[in-house]
């Protein structure tokens, strides 16, 4: 069998044609599994601040790479649905600090593992040489964009570490 090199532009083109079916698919299930409205975005500030509890407003707002008003916005409708917890810092009155309520720690775990069993059942039909080629440019490309997971855990790992 032939094969054509492939080039960075190649594979940058594969990478935005998957991501955003990837992306959408989440969306359907965290939609079919979450509370009544809760969006992506949301899922991923939980998520945010169950791996960095008493993050500023502003580090929340860079990781989802949204303005500080439209977080604030989020922040709140989460607040208002006692999933967070906004306290001002003592030392610097002008920062916010979110923490996940109990109530907001398990919503984000549930609907967490109903997404990611959803995910598993998309990718059961795979084989194994399959699997690790999936795990082999997950990996590749979450070192590439910075998003890669710490220490060499996986999500559940890394939750069971804390």
């Amino acid at each position: 069998m032939i094969t054509q090199a492939l080039s960075p532009s190649q594979c940058a083109a594969d990478i935005m044609t998957v991501v955003p079916a990837v992306t959408r698919f989440l969306r359907a299930g965290i939609r079919s599994h979450g509370k009544p409205h809760l969006s992506l975005s949301q899922l991923r500030v939980l998520y945010f601040l169950r791996r960095r509890s008493q993050s500023s407003l502003s580090e929340v707002a860079d990781y989802l790479d949204v303005t500080r008003p439209t977080m604030s916005a989020m922040v709140e409708r989460l607040v208002q649905r006692g999933l967070v917890n906004r306290i001002s810092n003592p030392k610097e009155r002008r920062r916010i600090i979110l923490t996940l309520t109990a109530a907001g720690t398990a919503e984000m775990e549930r609907v967490y593992d109903a997404a990611l069993a959803t995910v598993a059942d998309q990718l059961a039909g795979l084989s194994e040489v399959q699997l690790q080629q999936v795990q082999a440019g997950l990996a590749i490309l979450g070192d590439l964009f910075d998003e890669g997971i710490d220490d060499g855990l996986t999500a559940g790992q890394e939750a069971s570490k804390e």
